[in-house]
């Protein structure tokens, strides 16, 4: 019984002084699991309204806010008499100036997606140059940056004789260093933006 009780003591004595490290090295064990995390109030999902068929749609940021992602969802999709699809999604992107996400299909209804941090959190947005034909176009980060997000606005988008789209995006994403965002499309003309921190 005695030697049980000593254990128990020594056991709770090793528990205590390995909680006293925790907390001497800053911060304590169920700290340590949430400072890593953001307030939940810090991040905000901003919806853009509906849009017009092949309008885009735009969700803005809050004031004192920026983007740090974004998307889109289609609210209609163009199919043709077959039942396939024929339209795309021509713009998915960040805004200019990083304050929102656009979007916009080729034919039908999209809401844009933003989500919004705290502008001292955001990304910078970076603009790259309009592409050649089925060609890159490239948004560089600012020296001493990386891409953490970015998307493209097409310049041109071809269609066939029906209205059809025949055009797509073929490349959407960070360049293989990470110094920035490139997209290309199947025919057309396309410019990348880079949200780079």
């Amino acid at each position: 019984m005695f030697h049980r009780k000593k254990h128990r003591l020594a056991a709770g004595f090793a528990a205590t002084v390995l909680a006293g490290a925790a907390v001497a090295g800053g911060v304590t064990m169920a700290q340590a699991n949430t400072t890593a995390q953001a307030p939940v109030s810090s991040v905000q999902i901003v919806v853009g309204p509906e849009s017009a068929p092949g309008q885009p749609s735009e969700a803005h940021c809050p004031d004192g806010m920026g983007v740090l992602n974004g998307g889109f969802q289609s609210v209609t999709f163009s199919r043709s008499g077959g039942g396939d699809p024929y339209d795309g999604v021509t713009v998915n992107a960040p805004f200019r100036n990083g304050k929102g996400w656009v979007a916009l299909l080729m034919t039908g209804k999209v809401r844009a997606r933003a989500v919004c941090v705290p502008e001292a959190q955001a990304p910078q947005a970076v603009v790259g140059k309009v592409s050649g034909e089925a060609d890159d176009s490239v948004a560089r980060c600012p020296a001493g940056t990386k891409a953490v997000a970015g998307g493209y606005t097409r310049e041109t988008w071809y269609r066939n004789g029906y209205g059809e789209s025949t055009d797509d995006i073929v490349a959407n994403a960070p360049t293989m260093d990470g110094s920035g965002w490139y997209a290309r499309q199947f025919h057309g003309k396309t410019v990348a933006r880079a949200l780079c921190s």
